[in-house]
Order: structure tokens, then sequence, then C-alpha cells
């Protein structure tokens, strides 16, 4: 059953999540008592996140800028390398980050994700408990498809005119969907939900999923206050679902 909002509210519905969420958790201090790990975590993968990037840039280019001609020739090359490490090498950190928020966060987040669902309702013998490896196995799964898929769309800058656009377009679009799959995968696990259902979820309410993720990207980038806005991006996700399911009539769905 689609969403009967328009996808303009829709997306703004998602986007605004993270927000949504830090200001439940501020009306319900104790809720940060299951949201102080998750937000060390962060600052921890933020900390090897921007080591990460900052590494790979400059020894990338401080390594290449030795083989560069004089001239503007050489000088217009450089800049164009440049871009292309910045791009790959911020590809790279990206998987590293996601790779690492399951695995130093997911844990935490399934425990805050759980406990927003009983304050609102959630009888705890309905609740299922989250198998870390399953969640392992669903993030390597979502690397490997973010990896060819971004992959692909890379190539396409090549292509003149309008392939840098579809590329950028493409990119943005899986990504943003895949990062909202992976916070509403929270409250959709702790009902027992498998991942083809999560997916089928997802693309039912694919204006609300994209704008959720593109919410988790935009904090994402800023660091260290990601610690934060991501930890309640999680509430947000829950509350997000709580909505969606309330809203649609054929409870069965979903």
């Amino acid at each position: 059953m689609q969403s009967t909002r328009t996808t303009p509210a829709a997306f703004w519905e998602g986007l605004s999540s993270p927000w949504n969420g830090c200001r439940y958790m501020w009306r319900q201090p104790g809720l940060w008592r299951f949201g102080l790990k998750p937000f060390l975590a962060n600052l921890l993968v933020s900390a090897v996140f921007l080591v990460v990037l900052v590494g790979i840039v400059g020894y990338s280019l401080v390594t290449l800028h030795t083989y560069y001609s004089d001239g503007w020739l050489g000088w217009a090359l450089e800049v164009l390398v440049a871009v292309l490490v910045l791009i790959v090498a911020m590809g790279i950190s990206f998987v590293v980050w996601l790779i690492l928020q399951d695995i130093f966060c997911g844990h935490y987040y399934a425990k805050l994700a759980e406990q927003v669902e009983l304050q609102l309702g959630m009888k705890p013998e309905d609740i299922r408990d989250v198998s870390v490896v399953h969640q392992l196995r669903d993030t390597f799964s979502d690397v490997a498809f973010l990896l060819g898929v971004n992959g692909g769309f890379l190539l396409l800058n090549f292509v003149p005119g309008i392939g840098s656009a579809i590329g950028a377009a493409g990119s943005y679009y899986f990504t943003c969907m895949t990062l909202g799959c992976d916070f509403l995968e929270h409250p959709l696990s702790l009902r027992g939900k498998r991942r083809s259902e999560r997916l089928a979820f997802a693309r039912r309410h694919r204006a609300h999923t994209l704008g959720l993720g593109t919410g988790v990207a935009v904090v994402s980038l800023v660091p260290f206050l990601n610690a934060v806005l991501l930890t309640t991006a999680v509430t947000g996700a829950v509350l997000l679902h709580r909505q969606l399911i309330e809203d649609d009539p054929d409870r069965s769905s979903v």
C-alpha cells in the first residue's frame, strides 16, 4: 500500500526524521542512557573516517605531484587527477564508514530502537531479537551493491554530455535509498522482517525512504555532530515507521 501523501511531503517527512528523533529524545531524556554508547562509537567511527579520507587524499596528491610537467597543461592535469582522487577516496571512506557503523553501532542502535518501540506501546513479547550475524551479512550485501552501482555510475562521467549528470543522480538515488533502508531496518527487524520484506517496505514508501536516506547522508557529512544526529536518526526512523504503519490500512503489509 503506497503512502497517500504527495511525494514532496513524504520526502520531507523522511528527510526531517533525524531532527524529529532529536526532539523526541529531548522530551524523553532517559533514552540517552541507550543512546550514549552509539554516540561514543560514532565518535570513533567519525575519527577513523576522517583519518582514512585525509590520509588517502594527502598521500596520493603528494606522491603524484612530482609526475606533472610544468605549465598550464600539467596544472590542469593535476587538478583533474585531484578531483578524481577525492571522488574515489570519498567512495572508499564511505564504504569503510558503512561497515564500521554496523560493526560498532548496530547492536546499540537496535537496543535504542527497542526502547523507543516499547515507549510507543509495542509489547515486549512481540519484539524479535536482532541477529548480529544477519546485520553484518546485510551490511556486506549493501556494500557490495553500492560498490557495483556507484562504480558503474562513476564510469558514466567519461560519457560526453549528460553522462556526469546521470551518474550523479543515479549514485545519489541508490546510495540514499540504501541508507534509508538501513535505518528503517531497525524497527522492521524488531518485527522479525527479513531483508526481502524490508526492501519491499522501502519500495512501497520510496519517497519516505529516500528522504530518510538523504537526511542520514547530510548529517553524516558533519564531523562529530553526526555522532548525535545519526543516533537520533535511529529514533526518527522508528517514529517514521510507526507513522507509516498507522497510516496504512493494510497492516499485514508492514
